[in-house]
């Protein structure tokens, strides 16, 4: 009879083997892997378009401003109204 070794009697299961959370965690990795892919390429491209944009008011003699974002104040608070002494009624 041929010689009986583990790896021929006995299959290995960790190579085959993925949970459902090893799945979940695979496939979330790679949703996340994709957004940041896309981001970075949308930041890289307006910031060439950015670029381009102050480079060409430069050539038109016109001086690149930064856009000034305008500032959220709080809006003011009404006062309380007054409020009215209240009486106590006969028992």
């Amino acid at each position: 009879m041929a010689s009986m070794t583990k790896d021929k009697l006995f299959k290995s299961t960790e190579a085959g083997r993925n949970s459902k959370s090893d799945n979940t965690t695979n496939a979330s990795r790679a949703i996340i892997d994709a957004e940041v892919s896309a981001r970075e390429k949308k930041t890289e491209r307006l910031r060439k378009l950015r670029l381009e944009q102050e480079a060409q008011a430069e050539i038109a003699g016109e001086a690149a401003e930064p856009v000034k974002k305008p500032s959220k104040k709080p809006a003011a608070k009404k006062a309380p109204a007054p409020r009215r002494a209240m009486t106590q009624r006969p028992r």
